[in-house]
């Protein structure tokens, strides 16, 4: 029994030390625990919110897999330690009797010890449990260390993922709005640096979903501020400046390319949080919008043939927007939201409006 214990205690250690070092030092995504725990608890927080829609609750979602993914990791080292330490029940004895510590006296000294606070009261009996009990402190500092090291970044970048969002939002929230707002009339003026401006942003969150896949789960009650929509938005609006407006009308096709090509590059880092495309289309942005701005677009008819081989990208567009907890009518058209009418300066500053 005893030699069980401590390969179970070994086994733990190293599970939960693996998934420690792959989710917080390496950009290819959470470790396995962390990942189904992160999995686990926004697909409950989902069911509850097509439940009874609550995006309020849905925005506390990310923050409780963060700190249960956290505590996680120091349940698994503490049971870990603890089975180690209960092998025979004589590696720990009372500093002062020299009796040997009884279970929840060798669960406390486990505690302190990976805490590191050196009590005392309770001591190894050894050289073996002496020097396991440095290696138990040593793993409790690196954890504590790891801990602070991978939390303070996915706090800025969920800051970071905000700033974003609500600066799609200012160019507009639906992909109509983006070109109806950025058309003067004549031409789409200086749009293409926004463009040119959007790129690295968005370049940059990318890759922290990459590196942090839990930013995924960080959702936003207040549509303007929510960047899966503001990304939506973007895209949609690009398939429309690309295959919708006529080419002497379109804005530069560099800036437009370079931020195409960046919107794709995120949208493979779903792959991290396990989005897979979804089984219907949405419905192709409308051009009757842009028509009634008298901004030059091709037939109905020619853009929906132009968009065929965009089915795929689409699809993982609608997948992303129902993994977030919105509809595609959030985003589609002005026809069918007001996602951005908050920030406009006819609305009062602490009023949000959300539908």
């Amino acid at each position: 029994m005893s030699s069980i214990t401590v390969v179970l205690g070994i086994l733990l250690l190293v599970l939960v030390m693996t998934d420690v070092l792959v989710t917080t030092l390496t950009v290819g995504g959470g470790g396995p625990l962390t990942s189904r725990l992160s999995r686990w608890i926004w697909r409950i927080a989902l069911r509850i919110h097509q439940w009874r829609s609550n995006h309020r609750f849905l925005s506390v979602a990310g923050w409780i897999i963060l700190v249960s993914t956290v505590l996680l990791w120091f349940a698994f080292i503490f049971v870990g330690w603890t089975l180690i330490f209960s092998t025979t029940g004589l590696e720990v004895v009372n500093a002062s009797t020299k009796q040997p510590a009884t279970t929840w006296e060798t669960i406390y000294f486990v505690g302190y010890t990976l805490t590191t606070l050196g009590i005392g009261d309770y001591q190894p009996q050894g050289t073996v449990w002496q020097l396991a009990t440095s290696v138990a402190s040593a793993n409790g500092f690196v954890m504590v260390s790891l801990a602070i090291a991978y939390l303070l970044p996915v706090v800025s970048a969920a800051t970071q993922k905000r700033q974003l969002a609500v600066y799609i939002s200012s160019l507009g929230g639906t992909p109509d709005e983006i070109i109806t707002r950025a058309w003067n009339g004549k031409n789409f003026g200086q749009f293409d640096q926004h463009l040119i401006s959007l790129s690295p942003q968005v370049a940059l969150q990318g890759e922290q979903h990459l590196t942090y896949p839990i930013l995924h789960y960080f959702h936003s009650r207040e549509r303007s501020r929510t960047l899966i929509l503001s990304l939506i938005a973007l895209d949609e609006a690009l398939t429309l400046l690309q295959y919708g407006v006529k080419p002497s009308s379109r804005p530069d096709l560099a800036a437009l390319g370079s931020i195409r090509r960046t919107n794709t590059a995120f949208l493979k880092t779903l792959s991290s949080a396990y989005i897979e495309p979804a089984s219907e289309n949405p419905p192709p942005p409308p051009l009757n919008l842009l028509r009634s701005k008298e901004i030059p677009v091709v037939s109905d008819e020619e853009f929906w043939d132009a968009i065929k081989p965009l089915t795929h990208r689409r699809r993982l567009l609608l997948a992303l927007a129902h993994e977030d907890g919105w509809t595609w009518d959030s985003v589609a058209s002005t026809l069918t939201t007001n996602r951005a009418t908050s920030l406009d300066d006819q609305t009062l500053v602490n009023h949000v409006i959300l539908h």
